[in-house]
């Protein structure tokens, strides 16, 4: 019976000790967030996506301002959000504002993996003389990768091995619970 009670104890322990508690986080299949260390150039990120084969959802978390008078905040809004790249047509579209006498935008830049989208960019920033504005606390844009299903983590790791990279996480799904009074 001692040896019964010894053999179930030492199982019990083995068991209780396991690594199936660790909680497993849900993700989007397929995507993968990349944060550019901050003072990156909208070149060197578009280099960086460059090297790769995969789609691109969006770059966001991005900001400029323009050294075009103040008066003009509603041209190059317009101007931006004409182009197909700039907007999903329903929800994201290029927002900004006036401050210190300075205009200043905030894009979300969709489906960037396109040469032409990149290059008409760069076009627009010369056109509405936008210079890109770093907060040395932020990162300089969140890029959201489409990589193929199953190989996230793979494309995580490797996406950190490079200097541009800041971070890199999966896409997790955060269950929110709304405050009720």
């Amino acid at each position: 019976m001692k040896i019964l009670l010894l053999t179930l104890t030492v199982i019990w322990i083995f068991t209780s000790c396991s690594n199936d508690d660790k909680e497993t986080r849900e993700f989007i299949p397929g995507e993968v967030s990349v944060g550019i260390k901050s003072g990156t150039d909208i070149s060197s990120i578009f280099n960086f996506i460059n090297q790769f084969e995969h789609s691109i959802d969006n770059i966001n978390s991005l900001s400029f301002t323009s050294d075009l008078p103040t008066d003009n905040l509603q041209y190059v809004l317009d101007f931006l959000n004409e182009k197909s790249y700039t907007n999903d047509g329903v929800n994201w579209f290029v927002t900004g504002y006036i401050s210190n006498k300075t205009i200043t935008i905030f894009p979300r830049l969709f489906e960037m993996n396109k040469l032409e989208f990149q290059n008409d960019w760069l076009n627009s920033m010369q056109e509405l003389e936008l210079k890109e504005k770093h907060n040395v606390d932020l990162n300089s844009g969140i890029i959201r990768f489409y990589v193929p299903i199953d190989s996230e983590l793979q494309w995580k790791n490797q996406f950190e091995k490079y200097n541009i990279v800041d971070w890199a996480e999966l896409n997790y799904v955060a269950e929110i619970t709304p405050y009720t009074n």
